[in-house]
């Protein structure tokens, strides 16, 4: 797996976001700590949640929750990598 760099973001419930372009997944993480990934994802909707003027929240339920398969994962934050949880429909 890929080393996903996770970008913080403003937002009230998302604590940051990272994207895979080899796999096309989304890595959302919330403020309680919990990441889940989204896919197959367009590099579009990543570089759209980082436009500045952007709800990332609204954004994430208008265009993300629903739409895509997605998958808790467990994110290591002292190695920065994102390692597979058990579960989840990916």
């Amino acid at each position: 797996m890929n080393e996903i760099k996770m970008v913080s973001v403003k937002s009230s419930q998302i604590k940051s976001i990272g994207y895979d372009a080899e796999t096309c997944l989304l890595y959302i993480e919330f403020l309680n700590g919990v990441v889940y990934q989204y896919g197959p994802v367009d590099v579009k909707i990543y570089n759209d949640m980082l436009v500045p003027t952007v709800s990332v929240g609204k954004y994430f339920y208008a265009f993300i929750k629903g739409q895509f398969a997605y998958k808790k994962t467990d994110y290591n934050v002292l190695f920065g990598k994102l390692r597979e949880a058990e579960g989840g429909d990916l």
